[in-house]
């Protein structure tokens, strides 16, 4: 994986779409305080989730990541 992939990786997980996750199995269906949960931190709730859940969410993660946009690094911001 390259920086730009992991990068990207991080923006995704950040955005996910409640009804994405409850499609994909990783929240269930109305369930307001699990999304809330992972609205407060998605990272560590992928770090805490079950890893059965945590592959779930993942394969969304890579989906979106397949479809970004080629990018050389090149292009990102520096600081």
């Amino acid at each position: 994986m390259e920086y730009a992939e992991f990068h990207n990786a991080l923006r995704i997980l950040r955005s996910i779409d409640q009804d994405e996750l409850v499609n994909a199995g990783v929240l269930p269906d109305r369930d307001h305080n699990a999304w809330g949960e992972f609205r407060r931190n998605p990272f560590m709730w992928f770090v805490r989730a079950p890893d059965t859940i945590s592959k779930r969410l993942f394969e969304i993660i890579k989906e979106r990541n397949e479809k970004a946009p080629e990018r050389n690094v090149g292009e990102l911001k520096e600081d």
